[in-house]
């Protein structure tokens, strides 16, 4: 099968290899860009040996038959990563947060705008079958208030915020918009510096979402309760549950059949092929690195 575009993969790491199975599926994955961890080079030799293991990232971005860059490296190598594929005239796929900082991503976004190049985020919440399902039945039903709840253990290596709040506040922004209000109740050390915090967002005409995340729980589970004007609705992984009022229990509704990956891989591809500015742009993501800018 031949595809129109061809991508280069920056970072080979648990989620990178995640990316690679999808954007294999959908384009032309020509290089894999890594730090040259051996069992990653085996693993790719392995299973996707028609790839070629880059040396070099910017004869990576020097090559003209690549069309965008895929970065999934740390966080703090986002902006640098970016920025040079931008100037090398290549779009952009780049994990979430954008950036760790407001500055950043401001400049990604001007750099993005001047190059007319696209600049997608993997806020991969954001295509969620269940949020797009959400939203087709919240249509005229206006939103009161958010609840997220993320019980979880471990990745206390991580900034708590940036590495799971940002998927609960790019959520919150979907559906509620920006907020005029950003309140930090709760912020406490359990095994790290900030393992569990507690945020209110509030938002014009009265709405509010509030955002619980616990990293030293004994227990996983997520879930996002969700209070319009006329409905409750209950987001459990895969699943949508509604309130039957009658018997005050919760029913489901729907359920997803697709990954939020492969909806946004693909996505990603579509905007390259339409030329189209992506749901999570550049924009999105610094709309979401302001929040999380005030909950440090």
């Amino acid at each position: 099968m031949k595809f129109k575009h061809s991508l280069a993969l920056i970072g080979i790491g648990r989620w990178g290899k995640n990316l690679l199975r999808e954007f294999d599926k959908v384009a032309d994955v020509r290089y894999v860009y890594h730090r040259g961890d051996k069992e990653n080079s085996k693993w790719l030799k392995e299973n996707y040996p028609d790839i070629k293991t880059a040396d070099s990232y910017e004869k990576v971005l020097a090559d003209p038959v690549i069309d965008a860059i895929v970065i999934a490296t740390p966080i703090k190598t986002h902006y640098e990563l970016a920025k040079k594929a931008l100037l090398a005239g290549k779009h952009v796929f780049v994990e979430k947060p954008i950036t760790d900082n407001v500055k950043q991503a401001q400049e990604l976004v001007k750099i993005a705008a001047k190059q007319k190049r696209i600049l997608f985020v993997g806020h991969i919440f954001s295509y969620h079958p269940v949020l797009a399902k959400i939203k087709r039945l919240t249509q005229h039903e206006p939103f009161k208030h958010a609840n997220f709840v993320w019980n979880k253990w471990g990745t206390f290596n991580e900034d708590l915020m940036l590495n799971l709040g940002c998927h609960d506040i790019a959520i919150a922004l979907d559906l509620l918009g920006t907020p005029i209000k950003v309140e930090v109740l709760e912020n406490r050390n359990i095994v790290s510096t900030s393992d569990i915090v507690f945020t209110r967002l509030s938002f014009k005409g009265g709405k509010s979402a509030t955002i619980y995340i616990n990293r030293a729980s004994n227990f996983k589970n997520k879930t996002v309760t969700l209070v319009t004007a006329k409905n409750v609705y209950s987001w459990e992984n895969d699943k949508l549950l509604k309130l039957d009022k009658k018997t005050n229990s919760l029913k489901l509704i729907y359920k997803s059949t697709k990954t939020p990956l492969e909806v946004e891989c693909a996505e990603f591809i579509k905007c390259l092929q339409k030329n189209k500015k992506p749901h999570t742009s550049g924009e999105f993501g610094l709309g979401v690195v302001k929040v999380l800018s005030k909950i440090a």
